[in-house]
């Protein structure tokens, strides 16, 4: 062969060895390659997605199966298996077709029974729906036979339509019907641009160090924080806990997720419930950098967060708050709310109280029941105002008279405001007072501004780089009303711990009567800052007096008493108030009357003598109450004597020759 010829074999000049050796170089090539190539994703898979989960370790992922009870031979129900919540798609939040600053979930409605027979209610109900209803596109997602409590999906397009239409086509069941909101919480995440401040500050506005002289809770009453995530290994918060879950994966993981934030949104969302619940009951004299208000007392954590999207809605936080009743829960912090857009305090004022008035009333019901429920277990319910700096009755989770609404102010007592570089104020607590328009929501005021509390540890790095204020151990800054709500819920169980028996009413009028007016600014329309201390000092053991003991011992009048109820303050026949009285007795002989008004926060004065009877007692006002700002109210008689069951009664007469009777509770 010519070895010049062009069409020579192509392993020329090193022969079929050559060839040979050089395919077997060319698949070592290709191998090495693949092996490189698969070290790279490897890693970059370790690096991005498979980051050690903090929390694996400690995480408890079984179910909480007391909490819901299946309805068995009921096909219109999901069967066991797939009775559940299913994640949120956030792909399905869309602008609420009746109200376009709301954002609900697309195609679900929520319906929670006012049942004697909450399993007969449920299954009537669902094999009614189904047989209005019988396309596929109708069906029942979930249920609940404790929180009493169903989860529908229907064609978005026919939700409105199907939600009058239920109430007419649904015979025999009391029941509330409303779209499934998409929540935010009620935080801003503090700017380390502001100046330094004591962080002890905020506890001395609020009477805390005089309050904890007195009490610091005790471990008979129990605070649940219905909210985001909670860390656990925290010392903070990781004590006097009991049975944590997670409402949408019915389990006891409360933990944030194993993977790291995606944004900063999903970063606020991993550390708000745990900064919340420090706020609260976050443990004392553990060598930690902050305080709750209430550190002896149990909490119950309650995650309302979907792991999948950190998405939070309205049926997962009426599930959360049904779930506290259920566990016994004599607090409830609720530091969520409404997810208003940017710019809503642009609006003007009668188009809030429009909208605070008129809007969204299937939902305003829906909440008044729920609430009414907690009440009617002797549970507060606590909430948080917002942070959009509008009329708070917006959102109609803030309209009831049955919650205690919390605002929020500096460490000074001060609307909260949030400062540019430019050294601009920037308000942000919601407020509850119109008064032109006859609107107060009676809300109390605490801080909320660069609040000290537990955080997600891994999270520290990233706040840090953004600008926050964090500690490498597991605390930062936060402002907030979502802040504010907790201190005051930490004031209440400090009042429970005296007298768990108090209703919220009682707590709500006790804790008004003895705040404090702050901000007196009256465009900021912010209510009064809480006085724990001085609240405690008002607030009643429980103890009624008894008159047959206090006949055999005159000096078991020594002290403080409170009329068990309160008592209406007239002017020309006209009720300008209601008030409290107190009497205080230095000896068994004299003393002092007290005369609180709730609503215009005014004290009253008057010197008391007492006489002692074979079968009453008479008490004398010795003049006018008089308040420091000269205004008075004419002096009564007080007879007391015995009722059927030997405790004292007072029967109280007026100038006038008009009457009433109350009882009186030993204070101190």
């Amino acid at each position: 062969m010519d070895t010049n010829n062009n069409n020579e074999p192509f392993y020329n000049p090193w022969g079929g060895w050559g060839y040979i050796w050089r395919m077997v170089l060319f698949l070592l090539g290709i191998v090495l390659l693949v092996f490189l190539f698969s070290l790279i994703k490897s890693c970059d898979k370790i690096h991005d997605d498979e980051e050690p989960d903090p929390y694996e370790d400690v995480r408890d992922t079984s179910k909480v199966h007391d909490w819901n009870d299946t309805i068995p031979n009921v096909h219109e129900l999901p069967i066991p298996d797939s009775n559940y919540v299913p994640p949120i798609d956030t792909t399905a939040i869309i602008p609420s077709p009746d109200d376009s600053l709301v954002s609900i979930i697309s195609g679900q409605l929520i319906v929670f029974f006012n049942s004697v027979d909450v399993v007969a209610d449920i299954t009537s109900f669902a094999r009614q729906f189904k047989n209005i209803y019988p396309d596929n596109s109708y069906k029942i997602e979930y249920y609940n036979t404790k929180a009493g409590s169903m989860l529908l999906v229907v064609p978005q397009d026919r939700s409105i339509q199907v939600m009058d239409e239920l109430h007419q086509k649904i015979k025999g069941i009391d029941f509330y019907v409303a779209t499934n909101d998409v929540l935010g919480e009620c935080k801003m995440p503090s700017d380390e641009d502001f100046a330094n401040v004591n962080y002890d500050e905020y506890f001395r506005l609020i009477q805390a160090y005089e309050a904890w002289d007195f009490t610091q809770g005790v471990d008979s009453v129990t605070v649940a924080i219905v909210d985001s995530y909670f860390d656990l290994t925290n010392p903070e918060i990781g004590e006097r806990y009991s049975n944590p879950i997670n409402i949408p994966t019915k389990t006891a993981d409360v933990y944030p997720p194993a993977r790291r934030p995606e944004n900063e949104n999903a970063l606020a969302v991993y550390c708000h419930g745990s900064h919340v619940a420090g706020c609260a009951i976050g443990g004392q004299n553990n060598g930690k950098g902050c305080s709750g208000i209430a550190p002896n007392c149990k909490w119950i954590p309650i995650s309302i967060c979907d792991p999948k999207s950190n998405v939070m809605t309205t049926f997962a936080s009426l599930e959360g708050i049904m779930y506290a009743i259920y566990r016994g829960a004599d607090v409830i912090n609720c530091s969520f709310g409404a997810a208003f857009p940017e710019g809503v305090d642009q609006a003007p004022l009668q188009d809030q109280v429009d909208y605070a008035t008129q809007s969204n009333k299937r939902g305003e019901a829906l909440l008044e029941f729920i609430y009414k429920t907690a009440d009617s277990h002797n549970a507060v319910i606590v909430k948080a105002a917002g942070n959009d700096n509008i009329l708070m009755g917006c959102d109609p989770a803030n309209r009831s008279k049955m919650i205690i609404n919390v605002e929020a102010v500096d460490g000074k007592g001060e609307k909260a405001y949030q400062s540019d570089l430019n050294g601009q104020k920037h308000y942000f607590s919601n407020w509850d007072k119109v008064p032109e328009a006859g609107i107060d929501y009676q809300a109390l005021a605490a801080p909320g501004v660069r609040i000290w509390s537990v955080t997600d540890k891994r999270c520290v790095p990233i706040w840090q780089q953004i600008g926050c204020k964090a500690s490498p151990d597991g605390f930062q800054e936060m402002d907030g009303t979502s802040m504010s709500s907790p201190i005051v819920a930490g004031a209440v169980a400090l009042l429970k711990s005296k007298n768990k028996n108090l209703s919220t009413e009682q707590i709500k009028k006790i804790l008004l009567m003895t705040a404090k007016q702050t901000d007196r600014n009256p465009n900021h329309r912010i209510g009064p800052v809480i006085q724990i201390k001085d609240a405690l000092d008002a607030t009643p053991t429980g103890e009624v007096a008894n008159f047959d003991d206090l006949m055999k011992d005159h000096n078991l009048l020594i002290g403080k008493w409170k009329s068990t109820h309160e008592l209406a303050l007239f002017s020309d026949d006209v009720q300008t108030d209601e008030v409290w009285v107190y009497f205080v007795f230095d000896t068994s002989l004299s003393g002092n009357l007290e005369v609180h008004t709730i609503s215009s926060q005014r004290l009253y004065y008057a010197g008391l003598n007492v006489q002692w009877g074979a079968k009453k007692i008479n008490i004398t006002q010795l003049s006018d109450a008089v308040s420091s700002g000269g205004e008075t109210i004419t002096k009564d008689s007080f007879v007391c004597t015995p009722d059927e069951d030997g405790l004292l009664k007072v029967n109280a007469t007026k100038s006038d020759g008009s009457t009433y009777e109350f009882m009186l509770e030993k204070v101190n």
